[in-house]
């Protein structure tokens, strides 16, 4: 995928490049979207849990909403080597399920801006680009099944090396800017948070992930709190006929080791361990797949955020994500300690791709978590999630995300439906 990034922009470069500054500006993209969305949870447990040690935390009751959003974004084309990017966020809390209409600024649920008054910062960042090396400065979101927020940072990428792709990131502050969320943006420590990777691509077509086969090595740390290692592979082929059947398989290891002195590190070290099978047939694919962690969760390999980075387009990160579930769900699996969740998935696109769906279905069993429970043993959760979008026009949408917890044991169940209009143009 990172290969595929930089030949992207290596066609670009060829034939976007401009020579005048006026060029450039003109001859941009804009990304304008309105959405009228409403969100509905029922929990039989209320309270806030943590989604990591640094601010980040979500709310879990019953609750109703209904909100308008407006994104408003602009990137240039490239003026030599260099592009600009900008791009805001609105949001208006119509209806509150408890507190009826709203026309002010508030957070209602701890640091998170849901059903209220927003104006945020959204994708913003300033881009190199030669033909080898990519850099990228500003708030933004890499692409990285360990990160489903925005950053404020750089990431820096080479492919000079035929077949190698060299990675770097640092992270300063994190946080959210989508149409069902806006967050604060939260420092992740004095110094932030590093990156550092590799990716090999030793079969196949590099710009096709159904048809190619890569090992991927990368470290995450926060200096005197933690650091993490760990390894992927993904190898794909198609098969009779080339664009009819595929097959792939990934495979991933990771663990954390945590400063144990760091107020901001857990308690124990632990690992990471994901697998899964994918099998597809035309616009069909589907997945099988098994995840597993240690005494301590995913510990702070969960950081940014882990797997699922956006809803808009859930084609681009069903491939790569290490979990199955929404950036709202999952709660067992990303929470809970010594986790085993098995699960199913499959994406469907019907009627011209007039129609996208998605639909996983899994079994978590973990013993306690920040989330719930405690130091509980035996704790079990099932968790289905369904998203379904429908292309009304060339512009206009109905999108649905229905998450439902069901069947568990020592832990409140929950049902989260987001619905609404995307106009985009």
């Amino acid at each position: 995928m990172r290969i595929f990034i930089l030949l992207f922009f290596a066609i670009a470069l060829a034939f976007g490049q401009y020579k005048t500054l006026d060029s450039a500006l003109l001859n941009g993209t804009k990304q304008v979207d309105i959405v009228l969305y409403g969100h509905y949870m029922s929990s039989g447990g209320g309270g806030y849990y943590a989604n990591n040690l640094y601010g980040s935390n979500r709310f879990l009751g019953n609750t109703g909403l209904l909100n308008a959003s407006v994104g408003l974004g602009y990137t240039t084309g490239f003026y030599y080597n260099l592009r600009v990017a900008i791009s805001f966020r609105a949001s208006q809390g119509l209806l509150n399920y408890n507190d009826g209409a709203k026309r002010y600024f508030y957070n209602n649920t701890g640091n998170e801006i849901l059903g209220g008054s927003s104006v945020a910062l959204g994708e913003s960042f300033v881009e190199y680009f030669d033909g080898d090396t990519a850099i990228k400065a500003g708030r933004f979101q890499p692409i990285s099944p360990w990160i489903n927020h925005l950053i404020d940072g750089i990431w820096v990428r080479n492919g000079s090396i035929q077949n190698l792709v060299i990675e770097a990131i640092w992270a300063y502050n994190y946080g959210r800017v989508s149409y069902y969320e806006i967050t604060k943006f939260m420092p992740l420590d004095k110094t932030g948070w590093f990156n550092v990777g590799l990716r090999y691509y030793f079969n196949g077509d590099q710009k096709d992930i159904k048809n190619s086969s890569y090992i991927n090595g990368f470290s995450t740390f926060i200096p005197n709190v933690f650091a993490t290692a760990g390894i992927r592979g993904h190898f794909a082929t198609r098969f009779n006929g080339g664009n009819v059947w595929w097959l792939g398989a990934d495979l991933g290891f990771a663990g954390s080791f945590e400063d144990h002195k760091s107020l901001k590190s857990f308690h124990n070290n632990t690992f990471l361990f994901d697998s899964k099978i994918t099998i597809g047939y035309k616009n069909i694919d589907a997945m099988i797949g098994y995840v597993a962690s240690g005494n301590a969760g995913m510990g702070s390999l969960g950081i940014l955020g882990v797997g699922n980075g956006t809803q808009a387009d859930m084609s681009s990160t069903f491939y790569t994500n290490i979990q199955p579930f929404f950036v709202w769900g999952g709660r067992a699996i990303k929470m809970g300690n010594n986790a085993h969740l098995i699960y199913a998935a499959t994406r469907l696109g019907l009627l011209d791709n007039k129609l996208n769906m998605y639909f996983a279905y899994g079994a978590t069993f973990f013993n306690g978590s920040s989330y719930y429970g405690g130091n509980q043993k035996n704790l079990m959760q099932n968790e289905f999630n369904a998203m379904l979008e429908f292309g009304i026009t060339q512009t206009l949408s109905a999108i649905t995300h229905i998450s439902s917890t069901h069947f568990s044991k020592g832990v409140p169940n929950t049902l989260e439906i987001n619905a609404g209009l995307r106009f985009m143009f």
